[in-house]
Protein backbone atom coordinates (compact mmCIF):
# COMPACT_ATOMS: atom_id res chain seq x y z
CA UNK A 1 0.00 0.00 0.00
CA UNK A 2 1.33 3.07 -0.76
CA UNK A 3 1.52 6.09 1.60
CA UNK A 4 -0.57 8.51 -0.05
CA UNK A 5 -3.05 6.05 0.02
CA UNK A 6 -2.43 5.12 3.66
CA UNK A 7 -2.54 8.83 4.39
CA UNK A 8 -5.74 9.26 2.57
CA UNK A 9 -6.88 6.21 4.54
CA UNK A 10 -5.74 7.99 7.98
CA UNK A 11 -7.63 10.90 7.54
CA UNK A 12 -10.67 9.74 6.40
CA UNK A 13 -10.74 7.08 9.57
CA UNK A 14 -9.74 10.43 11.61
CA UNK A 15 -12.15 12.04 10.27
CA UNK A 16 -15.05 9.39 11.12
CA UNK A 17 -13.50 9.19 15.00
CA UNK A 18 -13.64 13.41 15.55
CA UNK A 19 -17.38 13.31 13.97
CA UNK A 20 -18.33 10.23 16.38
CA UNK A 21 -16.86 11.84 19.43
CA UNK A 22 -18.65 15.20 18.94
CA UNK A 23 -21.68 13.22 17.91
CA UNK A 24 -21.21 11.16 20.87
CA UNK A 25 -21.35 13.83 23.05
CA UNK A 26 -23.94 16.01 21.14
CA UNK A 27 -26.81 13.22 21.52
CA UNK A 28 -26.19 13.28 25.64
CA UNK A 29 -27.98 16.76 26.10
CA UNK A 30 -30.74 16.56 28.31
CA UNK A 31 -34.39 17.44 26.39
CA UNK A 32 -34.65 20.16 28.65
CA UNK A 33 -30.93 21.83 27.92
CA UNK A 34 -31.62 24.63 30.52
CA UNK A 35 -31.18 22.63 33.74
CA UNK A 36 -28.13 23.78 35.17
CA UNK A 37 -26.03 21.90 36.61
CA UNK A 38 -26.56 19.03 33.67
CA UNK A 39 -26.20 21.81 30.53
CA UNK A 40 -23.48 23.18 32.19
CA UNK A 41 -21.25 20.62 32.32
CA UNK A 42 -22.39 19.23 28.71
CA UNK A 43 -21.80 22.43 27.17
CA UNK A 44 -18.66 22.83 28.60
CA UNK A 45 -17.43 18.79 27.45
CA UNK A 46 -19.15 19.62 24.13
CA UNK A 47 -17.08 22.76 23.49
CA UNK A 48 -13.78 20.47 24.21
CA UNK A 49 -14.69 17.32 22.28
CA UNK A 50 -15.07 20.12 19.31
CA UNK A 51 -11.83 21.64 20.02
CA UNK A 52 -9.91 18.80 20.11
CA UNK A 53 -11.39 17.21 17.00
CA UNK A 54 -11.16 20.42 14.92
CA UNK A 55 -7.40 20.53 16.56
CA UNK A 56 -6.50 16.70 15.44
CA UNK A 57 -7.93 17.06 12.33
CA UNK A 58 -5.82 20.40 11.64
CA UNK A 59 -2.90 18.36 12.89
CA UNK A 60 -2.69 16.91 9.40
CA UNK A 61 -2.18 20.57 7.80
CA UNK A 62 0.93 21.26 9.85
CA UNK A 63 4.44 20.13 9.62
CA UNK A 64 5.67 18.13 12.46
CA UNK A 65 8.40 16.08 13.65
CA UNK A 66 8.28 12.00 12.17
CA UNK A 67 7.67 10.61 15.61
CA UNK A 68 4.84 12.65 16.46
CA UNK A 69 3.53 11.46 12.64
CA UNK A 70 4.11 7.99 13.41
CA UNK A 71 2.33 7.99 17.07
CA UNK A 72 -0.54 9.57 15.49
CA UNK A 73 -1.31 7.45 12.36
CA UNK A 74 -0.76 4.66 15.29
CA UNK A 75 -3.62 5.71 17.27
CA UNK A 76 -5.82 6.55 14.44
CA UNK A 77 -5.44 3.30 12.79
CA UNK A 78 -5.71 1.13 15.96
CA UNK A 79 -8.54 3.31 17.50
CA UNK A 80 -10.33 2.38 13.96
CA UNK A 81 -9.53 -0.91 14.00
CA UNK A 82 -11.04 -1.53 17.75
CA UNK A 83 -14.30 0.45 16.27
CA UNK A 84 -14.66 -1.93 13.68
CA UNK A 85 -13.84 -4.85 15.82
CA UNK A 86 -16.61 -3.85 17.99
CA UNK A 87 -18.86 -3.14 15.57
CA UNK A 88 -18.30 -6.78 13.68
CA UNK A 89 -18.70 -8.64 17.22
CA UNK A 90 -21.93 -6.29 17.64
CA UNK A 91 -23.55 -7.31 14.52
CA UNK A 92 -22.27 -11.11 14.59
CA UNK A 93 -24.58 -11.36 17.58
CA UNK A 94 -27.19 -9.48 16.56
CA UNK A 95 -27.38 -12.09 13.39
CA UNK A 96 -27.40 -14.93 15.75
CA UNK A 97 -29.79 -13.19 18.58
CA UNK A 98 -33.40 -13.83 17.83
CA UNK A 99 -35.51 -12.81 21.00
CA UNK A 100 -38.77 -14.53 21.47
CA UNK A 101 -40.82 -10.81 21.95
CA UNK A 102 -39.81 -7.56 21.69
CA UNK A 103 -39.52 -5.65 24.72
CA UNK A 104 -41.92 -3.14 25.56
CA UNK A 105 -42.21 -0.48 28.18
CA UNK A 106 -43.28 -2.01 31.60
CA UNK A 107 -44.22 0.83 33.45
CA UNK A 108 -48.01 1.61 35.34
CA UNK A 109 -48.52 -0.81 37.42
CA UNK A 110 -46.47 0.49 40.15
CA UNK A 111 -47.73 3.78 43.49
CA UNK A 112 -45.79 5.30 45.39
CA UNK A 113 -46.29 4.30 49.31
CA UNK A 114 -44.58 6.38 52.12
CA UNK A 115 -44.31 3.32 54.43
CA UNK A 116 -43.16 1.10 52.11
CA UNK A 117 -42.10 2.81 49.25
CA UNK A 118 -44.18 1.53 46.13
CA UNK A 119 -47.18 -0.66 46.05
CA UNK A 120 -49.18 -2.01 43.09
CA UNK A 121 -51.82 0.30 41.49
CA UNK A 122 -55.07 -1.66 42.60
CA UNK A 123 -57.41 -3.00 39.62
CA UNK A 124 -54.47 -2.65 37.03
CA UNK A 125 -54.53 -4.98 34.32
CA UNK A 126 -51.18 -4.14 31.58
CA UNK A 127 -49.15 -6.58 29.17
CA UNK A 128 -45.51 -7.15 30.73
CA UNK A 129 -43.06 -8.49 28.02
CA UNK A 130 -39.63 -8.45 27.39
CA UNK A 131 -37.05 -10.16 25.01
CA UNK A 132 -38.24 -13.46 26.81
CA UNK A 133 -41.46 -13.87 28.06
CA UNK A 134 -44.93 -11.97 27.90
CA UNK A 135 -47.13 -12.12 30.49
CA UNK A 136 -50.78 -10.85 31.41
CA UNK A 137 -50.36 -9.25 34.39
CA UNK A 138 -53.16 -7.75 37.01
CA UNK A 139 -53.84 -6.70 40.05
CA UNK A 140 -57.17 -6.87 42.57
CA UNK A 141 -59.44 -4.12 44.92
CA UNK A 142 -56.68 -5.21 47.49
CA UNK A 143 -53.78 -3.95 45.21
CA UNK A 144 -51.77 -7.33 45.23
CA UNK A 145 -51.06 -9.85 42.05
CA UNK A 146 -54.03 -11.64 41.82
CA UNK A 147 -57.06 -13.05 39.50
CA UNK A 148 -59.71 -11.93 42.42
CA UNK A 149 -60.31 -10.36 45.52
CA UNK A 150 -60.07 -11.48 48.68
CA UNK A 151 -63.20 -10.75 50.89
CA UNK A 152 -64.26 -11.82 53.90
CA UNK A 153 -62.98 -15.58 55.02
CA UNK A 154 -65.29 -18.51 54.55
CA UNK A 155 -65.63 -20.38 57.77
CA UNK A 156 -63.99 -23.27 55.80
CA UNK A 157 -60.93 -21.27 54.58
CA UNK A 158 -57.70 -21.99 55.50
CA UNK A 159 -55.31 -18.38 54.21
CA UNK A 160 -51.68 -18.28 53.42
CA UNK A 161 -50.34 -15.08 53.17
CA UNK A 162 -46.97 -15.08 50.71
CA UNK A 163 -44.74 -12.14 51.21
CA UNK A 164 -42.02 -11.29 49.13
CA UNK A 165 -39.84 -9.65 46.63
CA UNK A 166 -40.14 -10.11 42.74
CA UNK A 167 -39.62 -13.84 43.46
CA UNK A 168 -42.54 -14.09 44.88
CA UNK A 169 -44.65 -11.76 42.48
CA UNK A 170 -43.39 -14.21 39.61
CA UNK A 171 -44.10 -11.55 37.11
CA UNK A 172 -42.26 -13.57 33.94
CA UNK A 173 -44.77 -16.44 34.14
CA UNK A 174 -48.66 -16.27 34.40
CA UNK A 175 -50.19 -16.09 37.21
CA UNK A 176 -51.38 -19.56 37.24
CA UNK A 177 -47.73 -20.44 37.50
CA UNK A 178 -46.39 -17.96 39.91
CA UNK A 179 -45.23 -20.11 42.97
CA UNK A 180 -48.02 -19.10 45.61
CA UNK A 181 -50.58 -19.79 42.87
CA UNK A 182 -48.89 -23.36 42.70
CA UNK A 183 -48.60 -23.84 46.03
CA UNK A 184 -52.67 -22.90 46.59
CA UNK A 185 -53.45 -25.54 43.92
CA UNK A 186 -51.49 -28.34 45.66
CA UNK A 187 -52.78 -28.02 48.78
CA UNK A 188 -56.31 -27.54 47.56
CA UNK A 189 -55.63 -30.96 45.70
CA UNK A 190 -54.78 -32.60 48.89
CA UNK A 191 -57.47 -31.17 51.09
CA UNK A 192 -59.67 -32.42 47.88
CA UNK A 193 -62.35 -34.66 49.86
CA UNK A 194 -62.25 -32.52 53.08
CA UNK A 195 -64.87 -29.83 53.06
CA UNK A 196 -61.49 -27.13 53.52
CA UNK A 197 -60.53 -25.02 51.25
CA UNK A 198 -56.91 -23.27 50.73
CA UNK A 199 -56.18 -19.36 49.50
CA UNK A 200 -53.09 -18.35 49.34
CA UNK A 201 -52.14 -14.68 48.41
CA UNK A 202 -49.29 -13.34 46.40
CA UNK A 203 -48.24 -10.37 48.27
CA UNK A 204 -44.69 -10.08 46.45
CA UNK A 205 -43.39 -6.35 45.14
CA UNK A 206 -40.60 -5.81 43.00
CA UNK A 207 -37.42 -4.35 44.73
CA UNK A 208 -39.05 -5.47 48.60
CA UNK A 209 -36.50 -6.60 51.21
CA UNK A 210 -37.07 -7.98 54.54
CA UNK A 211 -37.38 -4.74 55.80
CA UNK A 212 -39.96 -3.74 53.60
CA UNK A 213 -41.99 -7.07 53.57
CA UNK A 214 -41.96 -6.35 57.52
CA UNK A 215 -43.33 -3.14 57.01
CA UNK A 216 -46.08 -4.46 54.37
CA UNK A 217 -47.09 -6.99 56.70
CA UNK A 218 -47.96 -4.62 59.18
CA UNK A 219 -49.51 -1.97 57.38
CA UNK A 220 -51.67 -4.29 54.87
CA UNK A 221 -51.54 -7.81 56.49
CA UNK A 222 -54.47 -7.50 59.07
CA UNK A 223 -56.95 -7.08 55.36
CA UNK A 224 -56.46 -10.70 54.78
CA UNK A 225 -57.23 -12.06 57.68
CA UNK A 226 -54.15 -14.72 57.14
CA UNK A 227 -53.82 -18.38 59.25
CA UNK A 228 -50.58 -18.37 58.19
CA UNK A 229 -47.73 -16.01 56.59
CA UNK A 230 -44.98 -17.38 54.84
CA UNK A 231 -42.65 -14.68 54.09
CA UNK A 232 -39.61 -15.32 51.14
CA UNK A 233 -36.15 -14.06 51.17
CA UNK A 234 -33.34 -13.83 48.48
CA UNK A 235 -29.64 -12.79 49.02
CA UNK A 236 -30.36 -9.83 47.25
CA UNK A 237 -32.37 -8.89 50.71
CA UNK A 238 -28.88 -8.92 52.94
CA UNK A 239 -27.28 -6.17 50.81
CA UNK A 240 -30.93 -4.17 49.99
CA UNK A 241 -32.20 -4.01 54.33
CA UNK A 242 -30.15 -0.95 55.08
CA UNK A 243 -32.19 0.97 52.30
CA UNK A 244 -35.95 0.13 53.21
CA UNK A 245 -37.21 2.75 51.25
CA UNK A 246 -34.54 2.67 48.55
CA UNK A 247 -37.48 2.25 45.85
CA UNK A 248 -41.06 4.62 44.99
CA UNK A 249 -43.26 4.93 41.97
CA UNK A 250 -43.09 7.79 39.76
CA UNK A 251 -45.85 7.87 36.79
CA UNK A 252 -45.98 4.04 37.34
CA UNK A 253 -42.73 3.09 37.31
CA UNK A 254 -41.16 1.90 39.91
CA UNK A 255 -37.65 4.09 40.40
CA UNK A 256 -34.73 4.36 43.06
CA UNK A 257 -35.90 7.01 45.69
CA UNK A 258 -32.95 8.53 44.97
CA UNK A 259 -33.38 9.33 41.69
CA UNK A 260 -33.68 13.41 40.88
CA UNK A 261 -36.01 14.55 38.03
CA UNK A 262 -32.67 15.13 36.66
CA UNK A 263 -32.25 11.85 36.04
CA UNK A 264 -35.64 10.74 35.16
CA UNK A 265 -35.06 13.05 32.46
CA UNK A 266 -31.69 11.58 31.65
CA UNK A 267 -32.58 8.56 31.77
CA UNK A 268 -35.85 8.75 29.32
CA UNK A 269 -33.40 10.64 27.12
CA UNK A 270 -31.17 7.80 26.53
CA UNK A 271 -34.01 5.80 25.22
CA UNK A 272 -34.16 7.64 22.01
CA UNK A 273 -32.69 5.42 18.93
CA UNK A 274 -30.45 8.41 18.29
CA UNK A 275 -28.84 8.81 21.60
CA UNK A 276 -25.44 6.98 20.91
CA UNK A 277 -24.78 6.55 24.60
CA UNK A 278 -28.40 4.89 25.15
CA UNK A 279 -27.43 2.36 22.29
CA UNK A 280 -24.29 1.56 23.36
CA UNK A 281 -25.75 0.22 26.70
CA UNK A 282 -28.35 -1.37 24.91
CA UNK A 283 -25.99 -3.09 22.97
CA UNK A 284 -26.20 -6.99 22.80
CA UNK A 285 -22.01 -6.60 23.45
CA UNK A 286 -21.93 -4.03 26.21
CA UNK A 287 -25.02 -5.98 28.35
CA UNK A 288 -22.71 -8.97 28.29
CA UNK A 289 -19.15 -7.55 29.06
CA UNK A 290 -20.94 -5.57 31.83
CA UNK A 291 -22.33 -9.00 33.22
CA UNK A 292 -19.35 -10.99 32.96
CA UNK A 293 -17.59 -11.33 36.34
CA UNK A 294 -14.40 -10.78 34.49
CA UNK A 295 -15.25 -7.33 33.88
CA UNK A 296 -16.44 -7.30 37.33
CA UNK A 297 -12.82 -8.40 38.50
CA UNK A 298 -10.87 -5.69 36.10
CA UNK A 299 -13.18 -2.86 38.12
CA UNK A 300 -12.01 -4.38 41.51
CA UNK A 301 -15.32 -5.59 42.33
CA UNK A 302 -16.75 -9.33 43.25
CA UNK A 303 -17.40 -11.64 40.70
CA UNK A 304 -20.67 -11.38 41.62
CA UNK A 305 -23.37 -9.60 43.20
CA UNK A 306 -24.46 -9.80 47.10
CA UNK A 307 -21.03 -11.92 48.22
CA UNK A 308 -21.90 -11.48 51.85
CA UNK A 309 -24.68 -13.70 51.57
CA UNK A 310 -22.60 -16.48 51.14
CA UNK A 311 -19.25 -15.84 52.96
CA UNK A 312 -17.75 -18.85 55.16
CA UNK A 313 -17.27 -17.50 57.68
CA UNK A 314 -19.11 -14.52 57.64
CA UNK A 315 -17.14 -10.87 57.85
CA UNK A 316 -17.98 -8.07 59.79
CA UNK A 317 -20.16 -6.59 57.25
CA UNK A 318 -21.91 -9.71 56.37
CA UNK A 319 -22.22 -10.25 60.22
CA UNK A 320 -24.19 -6.66 60.46
CA UNK A 321 -26.14 -7.15 57.26
CA UNK A 322 -27.09 -10.48 59.00
CA UNK A 323 -28.47 -9.03 62.36
CA UNK A 324 -30.11 -6.36 60.46
CA UNK A 325 -32.05 -9.39 58.40
CA UNK A 326 -32.69 -11.10 61.92
CA UNK A 327 -34.22 -8.05 63.09
CA UNK A 328 -36.77 -7.69 60.13
CA UNK A 329 -37.38 -10.83 59.74
CA UNK A 330 -38.24 -11.05 63.78
CA UNK A 331 -40.51 -7.76 63.50
CA UNK A 332 -42.24 -9.91 60.57
CA UNK A 333 -43.17 -13.01 63.05
CA UNK A 334 -44.06 -10.64 65.62
CA UNK A 335 -46.68 -9.02 63.55
CA UNK A 336 -47.99 -12.82 62.43
CA UNK A 337 -48.22 -13.55 65.71
CA UNK A 338 -50.23 -10.66 66.39
CA UNK A 339 -52.72 -11.12 63.60
CA UNK A 340 -53.46 -15.08 65.46
CA UNK A 341 -51.23 -16.79 62.02
CA UNK A 342 -48.15 -19.21 61.83
CA UNK A 343 -45.03 -18.01 60.54
CA UNK A 344 -42.83 -19.23 58.11
CA UNK A 345 -39.57 -18.40 55.73
CA UNK A 346 -39.03 -19.80 52.39
CA UNK A 347 -35.73 -19.27 51.23
CA UNK A 348 -34.99 -18.45 47.57
CA UNK A 349 -32.32 -19.79 45.64
CA UNK A 350 -30.23 -17.51 42.80
CA UNK A 351 -29.17 -19.29 39.57
CA UNK A 352 -25.38 -18.28 41.20
CA UNK A 353 -26.09 -20.60 44.65
CA UNK A 354 -26.60 -23.92 42.05
CA UNK A 355 -22.85 -23.45 40.87
CA UNK A 356 -19.58 -23.52 42.87
CA UNK A 357 -18.03 -20.66 44.28
CA UNK A 358 -14.47 -19.63 45.47
CA UNK A 359 -13.07 -19.93 48.45
CA UNK A 360 -14.30 -18.84 51.70
CA UNK A 361 -18.00 -18.58 50.09
CA UNK A 362 -20.79 -21.30 50.18
CA UNK A 363 -23.81 -20.82 48.26
CA UNK A 364 -25.55 -22.30 50.75
CA UNK A 365 -24.48 -20.66 54.01
CA UNK A 366 -27.72 -17.64 53.06
CA UNK A 367 -30.24 -20.78 53.93
CA UNK A 368 -28.51 -22.66 56.53
CA UNK A 369 -28.75 -18.84 58.48
CA UNK A 370 -32.09 -18.80 58.15
CA UNK A 371 -32.76 -22.17 59.03
CA UNK A 372 -30.89 -21.40 62.13
CA UNK A 373 -32.73 -18.42 62.60
CA UNK A 374 -36.26 -20.61 62.81
CA UNK A 375 -35.07 -22.94 65.33
CA UNK A 376 -33.73 -19.92 67.75
CA UNK A 377 -37.27 -18.49 67.19
CA UNK A 378 -39.56 -21.37 66.91
CA UNK A 379 -40.66 -20.77 63.34
CA UNK A 380 -40.86 -22.61 60.51
CA UNK A 381 -38.02 -22.50 57.51
CA UNK A 382 -37.91 -24.50 54.25
CA UNK A 383 -34.45 -23.63 51.71
CA UNK A 384 -35.50 -24.80 48.18
CA UNK A 385 -31.71 -24.37 47.12
CA UNK A 386 -31.65 -28.04 47.61
CA UNK A 387 -34.59 -29.30 45.01
CA UNK A 388 -32.80 -26.65 43.02
CA UNK A 389 -29.78 -28.64 42.97
CA UNK A 390 -31.37 -32.06 42.76
CA UNK A 391 -33.02 -31.44 38.94
CA UNK A 392 -30.15 -28.09 38.28
CA UNK A 393 -28.97 -28.95 34.25
CA UNK A 394 -32.25 -31.15 33.31
CA UNK A 395 -34.50 -28.29 32.61
CA UNK A 396 -33.89 -24.24 32.48
CA UNK A 397 -34.97 -23.11 36.57
CA UNK A 398 -34.13 -19.38 35.33
CA UNK A 399 -34.38 -16.91 32.20
CA UNK A 400 -31.52 -16.67 30.62
CA UNK A 401 -31.21 -12.66 30.53
CA UNK A 402 -34.12 -11.83 33.23
CA UNK A 403 -31.97 -13.95 35.79
CA UNK A 404 -35.95 -14.67 37.64
CA UNK A 405 -37.20 -18.35 37.93
CA UNK A 406 -39.07 -20.01 34.88
CA UNK A 407 -42.23 -21.81 35.80
CA UNK A 408 -40.12 -24.86 36.17
CA UNK A 409 -38.00 -22.84 38.79
CA UNK A 410 -41.52 -21.69 40.37
CA UNK A 411 -42.94 -25.06 40.80
CA UNK A 412 -40.02 -25.88 43.26
CA UNK A 413 -40.31 -22.65 45.23
CA UNK A 414 -44.37 -24.47 45.53
CA UNK A 415 -43.22 -27.59 45.98
CA UNK A 416 -40.84 -26.48 49.03
CA UNK A 417 -43.67 -23.96 50.50
CA UNK A 418 -46.19 -27.25 50.42
CA UNK A 419 -43.60 -29.28 52.59
CA UNK A 420 -43.70 -26.63 55.38
CA UNK A 421 -47.26 -25.43 54.98
CA UNK A 422 -48.03 -28.65 55.34
CA UNK A 423 -46.39 -29.76 58.10
CA UNK A 424 -48.46 -27.39 60.01
CA UNK A 425 -51.38 -29.38 58.92
CA UNK A 426 -52.97 -30.10 61.92
CA UNK A 427 -52.25 -26.84 63.73
CA UNK A 428 -53.74 -25.30 60.71
CA UNK A 429 -57.46 -27.57 61.31
CA UNK A 430 -56.86 -29.87 58.32
CA UNK A 431 -56.72 -34.19 58.64
CA UNK A 432 -53.77 -34.92 56.83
Amino acid sequence: MSLARLDRIERTAAALLAALAVAYVATERSPAPWLYNWSQRWSVLLFVTIALAVLGLASYRWTAPRGIVAARRVAVLSASSVLLVLVGVEMGLRSTDKPTFEELDNSGRHAPDPDVGHVYVPNHRQTLQTREYRVDWASNAQGVRAERDYGAKAPNVTRVLCVGDSFTACDQVPYAQSWPAVLEAKLNARLANSGRRVEVVNAGFPGFSTANEAAWLAKFGAAFAPDMVLVATTPNDLSENPFPLQYTARDGRMVSARATELDEARYEHRRNRWCIGGAIERSLLAQRVTASSAWASLLGRPPFHHVEAYEVPPSAKAERLYALASEAMSAAAGTARGLGARFGIVVIPYSRQLRGFGPGLDGGAYGAHWLDFAKQHSVDCVDARPLFLAVAGSEPLYWREDNHCTAAGYALVAQAAESLVWSRAQELGWTP
